[in-house]
Parts: C-alpha cells; structure tokens; sequence
C-alpha cells in the first residue's frame, strides 16, 4: 500500500495539465472557478471622469476658511450629466456620491461638514452652505481619474482563479469586458455506479428494497459534489457485475468525459471487475497506484487512459483520467476530496491543486488506528479564543453516510505506529482539511 502522500505526488504527475483555452461571457456561470488563459490590461481609466467619494460640496480653493459660500451648481451621478461650468474661486457646487465634480474643484466637503443657510425661492435647491471644515487637503473626497484602475495597467494576471467572491468578475465588469473572457476549459467529469446489488435513485424504478440491496447513495452525492466544486458532472447510471457489459460502458463513458469517477468493485473480490477492465485492451488504461495506506479509502485507484479521437466532446487532454473510489459512501467523499479534486483542479489550470489546511483543537478524545484515518469532522471557531475547534462527526465506520453530514473537515489522524499512541487526547493539535466553508 501507498502512503498517501506518495498518492499525491503520483496525481500530480500523470494528471494533465489544463487543455486548450476556451471564450466565455461574463454572464456565464462557468467562469467561477475557471482560471484565467491570459493576461488582461485595462482598456480605459477607473473612473474615467474625477467623482465625488462622498455628498458634500466642491470646491475650488484648497486653502479654503470657514464662512459661508453661494452654491453655483449641482453635480448628479446621471448618465445624461452634462459637464458643468468652470468652479471658481470663492464658489461651490453641491454634488452626489459618484457624480462628476465640476472643473476647477480641488476638493469636496462633506455634508455633514457643512450647514444650510439658505435656498432658492422654490426651496428646491441650496443657495448659500456654511463651510465648518477647516485644513481642507488638495484631492480629498475626490476619486481621481485611473485611481481605481489605470488604462493599460495589467488587472488579471494568466492563471488567476475566478473566485466564489467574484472580484475578478467585478473588474472585468467595471472595464466594460463582457465577451470572450479567455479561460481554461474545465474537465467534464463523469459519475458511475457499479454492482449488482445497487438500486437507482435517481432514474430507476421507485420500488423497495429486495434482500441485499443498497439504494445508490454515491452517485447523487458525488454528482452534487462535482458540480458544488464548479465543474459539470455528467450522469452515467449504473454498470453491473459483468464483465463485457462493464468494458462497454466504461468506453462509452470515457467518450462523454475527461475525468471518470466510479465507485465499487475495487476490493479483492471476484465480483471486483474495474480494475482488470481497466487495463484490458480494450481500454488500455495504465493504474499508478490501486491501494493506499488510509482509513477510510484503501482501494482508491489511479488510471489514466489515452485519448482518442473517437468524437469525444474534445480532444483537450492527452490522456482520460479514472479514479475508482471505493463502494462505502464515506470512502467515496473522503477520497473525492483528497485525490479527485486535485486532478480535476490541475485540469482545470489551477494552482494550488489540495484543499487547504488548518490547525484544530480536538474537542474529545480520538483512537487511532495502524492507517491514517482521515475523520469527518465539523469545523468551527470558539467563540472566546478565536480558536478553530474539531467536532467529530459520530461513528466514522466507511459504510455510514452519515458520518459526511454536517462535515466541513477531514481530521488527520496519524497512524498508531507513527504517533507510537493509541488515542489522541482532548486539546490535541492537528491538522484538518477544509472540504467546506467554516
């Protein structure tokens, strides 16, 4: 068996890396997650005209004193403002956050700097402000023309990840980019299902169950999974224990997609038909690693499979990349987290490719077992400390499903023989990766 490291390290190598760069709207919904296929410069100044930071009044004299001042103009945030006449010495002009100052301001007082003193006829409009402020700065409350961003300047730099926050899409917004953003292409990922025993639930008949069946638990949860992540998953059903039928739909799956996910028939049973279907002739994948030293997780296997031009959605990727996951559904999330994201991040372009770390304190004590289990665990900050605290999620047994519910972390717990202990205590330090927000 593999340490897992060693695992990684093997995904690394042999996954491809992103394929060939495709356009996309702005509007799409692709773009979060995609990652950047070149550099952007700006095509024009943020903002292209001086605006006001804040409601207040324009002015014309840095060196301005106290007093009261004749109000000469209005300055609106309007798309059909029209450039308002020179600001002179001795004169100010109300504006709005946003709206243009008038030429000749030097600065902008706020409101609430200021005191009304008198208005028109029709009390519409102010006609003298008394000015409180005093040492007023050249520039102050005024956005000048490129401050926020300069015509030319490089604003997205080839490789930079289109975050869930979606500042990226903001800039490309805010310079009038909304057509051909240039991406990497994310892989398609395929789910598929194996095993005579398993019962559709998404597209079979709605029945109960006959003695030893399961309900198909892994595809819907990993079909969500893929796509929570920004990627397309496509649905493959389910493939029974035979063996022609198995190569069939494993040739026709790998037709649709660029990354394969199948969970079952991976053990040592002589039912366990992917791994020989694998590296048959037929499919002429080539396994780098189909046991790894972990709890849960030990039959996790690695393929990949040359390309073929055989009207594949796309030819983008040299090389099809198959991770086999084990049956038990929280074998199959666990080792989706830890091993296909990855693959499918560094497909997609983007670098870092693992999940972050963080340091937790464990909240109870934990055994340990000769592998290094990786713990469903909830992750949450104490409210006193600021301390993020590791909450197991209940029995970690491989087959509960359960046990991912309300998880957001994996706990990295060491083997017995590494660590030379049988538990760790309550406040123990470890590491956990995030597989969700806190």
């Amino acid at each position: 068996m593999l340490p897992v490291n060693t695992a990684l390290d093997l995904i690394a190598e042999h996954t491809p890396g992103p394929g060939e760069p495709v356009t996309l709207p702005l509007s799409s919904r692709l773009l979060t997650g995609s990652v950047m296929a070149e550099d952007v410069y700006s095509p024009n100044h943020v903002p292209n005209y001086r605006a006001s930071i804040v409601d207040g009044y324009a002015v014309a004299d840095a060196d301005l004193q106290p007093g009261v001042y004749p109000v000469v103009a209005v300055s609106h945030a309007s798309s059909h403002g029209v450039e308002k006449p020179l600001l002179k010495s001795g004169q100010i002009a109300r504006v709005t956050t946003g709206a243009p100052v008038p030429p000749g301001t030097v600065a902008v007082v706020m409101v609430e700097e200021t005191e009304l003193v008198s208005t028109t006829e029709d009390g519409t409009e102010e006609r003298e402000v008394h000015i409180l402020a005093k040492n007023i700065q050249a520039s102050e409350n005024i956005r000048e023309v490129g401050s926020d961003i300069k015509k030319g300047s490089l604003v997205l730099s080839q490789g930079t990840v289109i975050s869930g926050t979606a500042g990226e899409i903001g800039v490309l917004a805010s310079l009038g980019l909304t057509e051909n953003i240039k991406v990497y292409r994310k892989p398609v990922v395929g789910v598929l299902s194996t095993g005579d025993e398993v019962v559709d639930t998404l597209n079979g008949e709605k029945r109960s169950l006959e003695y030893g069946e399961i309900y198909d638990s892994n595809r819907p949860m990993l079909l969500e999974t893929v796509r929570s992540w920004g990627f397309k998953a496509v649905d493959l059903g389910i493939a029974r224990d035979v063996d022609a039928e198995l190569s069939i739909t494993i040739h026709k799956a790998l037709s649709q997609v660029d990354l394969l996910i199948t969970t079952g028939g991976v053990s040592m049973g002589e039912l366990d038909l992917l791994k020989p279907t694998l590296v048959s002739k037929a499919i002429g994948g080539t396994i780098h690693f189909g046991r790894v030293a972990m709890k849960p997780g030990k039959p996790t296997t690695f393929v990949t499979v040359p390309a073929r031009d055989d009207g594949c959605n796309t030819n983008s990727y040299a090389e099809k990349v198959v991770f086999a996951l084990p049956g038990n559904p929280a074998s199959a999330s666990v080792t989706f987290h830890l091993f296909v994201l990855p693959a499918l991040r560094k497909m997609a372009g983007q670098t870092p490719q693992s999940l972050p770390r963080v340091r937790v304190i464990l909240d109870q004590a934990l055994s340990l077992d000769p592998r290094a289990e990786y713990h469903r665990v909830h992750v949450a900050q104490d409210p006193t400390t600021g301390a993020l605290v590791a909450t197991s999620t209940g029995g970690q047994r491989s087959s509960r499903v359960g046990s991912i519910q309300g998880a957001n972390g994996l706990l990295i717990l060491p083997s017995s023989r590494d660590a030379k202990r049988t538990r760790m205590e309550k406040g123990d330090i470890l590491d956990a990766i995030l597989i969700n927000k806190l």
